[in-house]
């Protein structure tokens, strides 16, 4: 596993680039309340959790590799059973009572085309998209939620998950997160 070689979370062994965007990336503005939406400054204030076995996995640079940016986050998990990645954020400040419209941009690389990588992104444990990837291009996963709780702080994350792989394993890419108000 590669070390990180610097204290912005960047690793030195660069992944495969990512497959080719498929989709129009074209979003309404609205205010992105997620620090660090697109990794460009490293990994933090990102916390990422796997369970299973991962070759690799972190914040890279490649000309063409993220979303929109140099930057993304990927992951190589090298296990054919079960396997989970999960980036989260914390403290992030919505005012209760409105709609957000959470989303992530990912994809998936599985050789043999075996199995299926299951996105689903949360806020506050609420389910705001949900998508099921094979090998694909950049995909766009959104949805929106009613913020509720006792405060104005929250929480997003975005969990991959592989329940069989090919003895390759399979590879995940994650960029340019937003939970929008006003959207």
């Amino acid at each position: 596993m590669a070390l990180p070689s610097s204290s912005l979370g960047f690793v030195d062994t660069p992944p495969p680039p990512p497959p080719p965007l498929t989709l129009a990336s074209l979003a309404r503005r609205c205010e992105n309340k997620i620090q660090n939406p697109s990794f460009e400054y490293g990994v933090d204030p990102w916390l990422a959790m796997v369970s299973g076995s991962w070759a690799t996995r972190g914040v890279y640079t490649s000309g063409g590799g993220g979303h929109q940016g140099s930057n993304f986050y990927y992951g190589h998990s090298n296990s054919t059973v079960d396997s989970t990645l999960t980036i989260s954020q914390s403290s992030i400040s919505i005012p209760n009572g409105g709609q957000v419209e959470c989303a992530a941009w990912v994809a998936s690389r599985r050789p043999g085309n075996i199995g299926s990588t299951r996105v689903e992104i949360f806020l506050d444990g609420q389910t705001c998209g949900i998508g099921y990837l094979g090998t694909t291009g950049w995909t766009r996963i959104a949805g929106k939620v009613s913020v509720s709780g006792d405060g104005a702080v929250h929480t997003l994350a975005v969990v991959a998950i592989s329940d069989e792989a090919s003895e390759e394993g399979w590879q995940f890419w994650l960029d340019d997160l937003s939970v929008g108000v006003g959207c």
